[in-house]
């Protein structure tokens, strides 16, 4: 894992609250498992049309 991206430098902590908020927004969903390698995988699923 990129050392930068650690919360030991800060940040806010945001980031998946930001993806669920906008993904949500689109009528997708997001899914999280776990990584073969460890930590955790995520899934971004977006709609290809707008829903009537």
């Amino acid at each position: 894992m990129d050392s930068a991206r650690s919360r030991d430098r800060g940040g806010a902590g945001l980031g998946l609250s930001l993806v669920g908020a906008i993904v949500a927004a689109h009528h997708g969903s997001v899914q999280v498992r776990r990584a073969s390698l460890g930590g955790a995988c995520f899934a971004v699923r977006l709609p290809l049309r707008e829903r009537v």
